[in-house]
């Protein structure tokens, strides 16, 4: 089911015209691979042995633009989360907003689709980067999965992908909460989940000096619900938003003592529940350092074809963390790359060039 599902995302975007052409389940062979070994997709070309070229996989991805790659990306959600709701017990879940980076190595002024590249060093030898936006399920370790995510553009309107991303959710899933962190504390945000009447919990960045008087009155542990007032302006507009918000003083986490301001609709009984379900969000976190195991590399400048491999990226964690959840926890992502692998070899997805000759010499190695 999950090789049909991931075929199936593939194959909407490098669909076969030609009776000789490369069709989609090579070309996603090569990008498993890829991304379970950690490498250029054109490095994956030569040692898969069916696809020539990285070039021969690009090509199909020209004329594509941003909208198309992630709806076809949403459609392959949809499917996926039949079987997620299915065999999971949880009637509502938990869902969280996050934002990874990907740098950009080169000469900018070559790069195409200015656009998208950010101003910035998040790695040695690189001073811009490329930025997405993900929501991901994070109610537990067992249904930890990356439901949509969008590249975003410098200078973009970063409530409006929100708004977007959960109408999409909203659709497919009951949401219990939504989780962001300070990155997403703005009045612009608030305004549109407003909007959509949705459950939410943001972790407040403390600006200025508005919340000491509260927390000089409370008491190591407590915590108080009041409502704020802010403005959020745009298109020559300003518009009047007014939201909860929950400031706790020095509850401890994870054997340190913290002050905590959550922007919320969220009415819970108890200061340390509301940490507790901020906490939530952290799968997250974890989920990125997972993709970053997974990462396939490229060399192109082309932001849609970034974005492509990105959400192929993902794709693969999902597919790892469905089969995990049937397996058991033992299967690490370390078991699920070398039996991917396997498979793919096993089934004649893949033929590893030079792999006659190697074990040839393998077994000479290995009997001596």
């Amino acid at each position: 089911m999950k090789a049909k599902l991931i075929n199936r995302f593939t194959k909407s975007i490098v669909s076969k015209k030609r009776e000789n052409e490369i069709g989609p389940k090579p070309i996603t062979s090569v990008l498993v691979t890829a991304a379970t070994s950690l490498s250029f997709v054109n490095e994956a070309c030569k040692s898969t042995g069916k696809v020539s070229k990285s070039q021969v996989i690009y090509r199909k991805l020209e004329g594509k633009h941003r909208e198309e790659i992630q709806r076809y990306f949403r459609e392959n959600t949809i499917h996926f989360l039949r079987l997620v709701k299915i065999c999971s017990r949880n009637r509502h879940f938990l869902i969280s907003f996050d934002t990874t980076k990907e740098a950009f190595y080169g000469d900018i002024s070559k790069a195409e689709d200015k656009m998208y590249l950010h101003s910035g060093s998040i790695a040695n030898g690189s001073n811009y980067y490329y930025g997405y936006l993900t929501v991901s399920i994070t109610c537990n370790v067992q249904t930890r999965y990356i439901l949509d995510g969008v590249i975003i553009p410098v200078g973009c309107y970063m409530e409006d992908y929100v708004y977007d991303t959960i109408q999409f959710v909203m659709k497919c899933l009951l949401i219990e909460a939504i989780l962001f962190d300070r990155g997403f504390a703005s009045w612009g945000i608030i305004y549109k989940l407003k909007e959509l009447h949705v459950p939410y919990l943001i972790f407040w960045k403390k600006r200025g000096d508005w919340y000491k008087r509260y927390f000089e009155n409370l008491c190591e542990g407590e915590f108080l619900r009041i409502k704020r007032t802010g403005t959020y302006s745009r298109d020559k507009t300003n518009h009047i938003v007014t939201s909860g918000f929950v400031l706790i003083k020095q509850l401890e986490c994870e054997e340190k003592k913290y002050d905590w301001i959550f922007a919320t609709n969220h009415r819970l009984q108890t200061a340390a529940l509301y940490v507790k379900r901020y906490k939530k969000r952290w799968g997250i976190e974890t989920i990125y350092r997972v993709t970053d195991d997974i990462r396939i590399y490229t060399t192109s400048t082309k932001a849609v074809l970034r974005y492509f491999l990105f959400l192929f990226t993902c794709l693969v964690y999902n597919i790892w963390k469905f089969l995990q959840f049937f397996i058991g926890e033992n299967f690490t992502l370390a078991n699920f790359k070398i039996n991917m692998i396997i498979f793919m070899a096993k089934h004649g997805m893949i033929y590893p060039q030079h792999y006659d000759k190697f074990e040839i010499m393998a077994k000479k190695f290995f009997d001596s």
